[in-house]
């Protein structure tokens, strides 16, 4: 399969194992908007499929990041192309945050991949540095701002897919609600 077949492929299934983790493969490849036939080609077990989209969301969540420039802009601008690359990306935010067990059970067995210890930890820092710079508020820890704005992400993107905000607005709503709350003070 090609780069173009498999990302098309993957973003449909993301969402699908999101909404329905219970999916059975046919039920996927209906979701996919492919024969099951194909995607047997694609993954010959629920196991692989799951396997490879992880490894796809790893992947994607870590492109979030490295093209955010969150060490070389100044944090706003930084932390408005996270969110929009975030958005870009909703799917496999969506599925991140409903199918990695460690985020969605808290005495889960399953060790965080070190994938997402890391993408926790550069946003830690970034926060860090905007509290630093005096953008973001200090009097909260910085590992709190990443779980919030984690949080509102995922719940952003829900909202959108649920239709209950529409997809334009997803920028504006996000950054006036997260950021009146995480804005240094100046008063």
């Amino acid at each position: 399969m090609t780069p173009n077949t498999e990302e098309s492929l993957l973003r449909p299934l993301a969402l699908a194992l999101s909404e329905n983790p219970g999916a059975t493969l046919q039920e996927l490849a209906k979701a996919a908007g492919v024969s099951r036939a194909t995607l047997y080609r694609f993954a010959a077990t629920r196991e692989q499929l799951l396997d490879t989209v992880k490894q796809h969301v790893l992947q994607v969540m870590a492109q979030i990041l490295d093209t955010a420039g969150l060490e070389t802009r100044p944090p706003l601008e930084a932390l408005r192309q996270l969110t929009a690359n975030y958005i870009a990306e909703k799917e496999f935010c969506a599925f991140m945050m409903t199918q990695f067990d460690p985020y969605i059970k808290v005495h889960s067995k399953t060790p965080i991949p070190d994938e997402c210890t890391v993408h926790e930890q550069r946003l830690d820092h970034f926060f860090q540095q905007g509290q630093a710079a005096g953008v973001f508020r200090p009097n909260v820890p910085c590992r709190w701002l990443t779980d919030l704005y984690f949080g509102f992400i995922y719940t952003l993107c829900e909202s959108e897919h649920r239709g209950r905000i529409a997809r334009a607005d997803m920028q504006m709503l996000f950054e006036d609600m997260f950021l009146n709350g995480a804005l240094a003070r100046t008063d």
